[in-house]
């Protein structure tokens, strides 16, 4: 950001507000135009791919108010806990798949243990817990259907990873 406004301090000194390349005028205003949409829309997506990627609330969809996932590991004993919300009066039933992953050196998450259950209320509060022997990074996957009436939505989302 200092240097772009270098560049501006520098250029707002010559009177045709560009300055000559081997090609002819060189235009900074396009430039920094482009520089600054290129910045914005660079900053809206990390933003996005940052709340999906660290299990955040999410409140985009129509039926569900938020979704959940966390993972803590005490000694041997990891606990998965998924929390979702639907709205109250709207939200008829809500389905609950919890998947337990461990990361491959692949770089791909492996499913080693999933546990189901259907709420029939607006809101679910799913916990389970798992022996964990080997080190490794783990995380859990809740991946809920979340009806009102015959309609319903998919969301899914991930927890923070462990590493043991």
């Amino acid at each position: 950001m200092f240097s772009l406004f270098v560049l501006l301090l520098v250029v707002s000194n010559d009177v045709r507000f560009g300055y000559y390349t081997a090609k002819g005028v060189f235009n900074v205003k396009k430039i920094v135009s482009m520089v600054i949409v290129f910045i914005l829309m660079l900053s809206a997506l990390t933003t996005n791919v940052f709340a999906q990627a660290h299990g955040e609330e999410h409140n985009r969809y129509q039926y569900t108010r938020s979704c959940r996932s966390s993972l803590s590991i005490s000694g041997n004993t990891a606990t998965c806990v998924s929390i979702v919300k639907g709205y109250s009066g709207e939200t008829t039933k809500i389905e609950v798949t919890q998947r337990f992953e461990k990361l491959l050196s692949s770089g791909w998450w492996y499913g080693t243990q999933s546990w189901n259950q259907t709420y029939y209320n607006w809101y679910a509060l799913f916990e389970n817990t798992k022996s964990v022997s080997e080190s490794g990074t783990y995380q859990v996957r809740t991946i809920a259907k979340v009806y009102a009436g015959s309609n319903y939505e998919t969301v899914e989302v991930c927890s923070s990873s462990v590493s043991i």
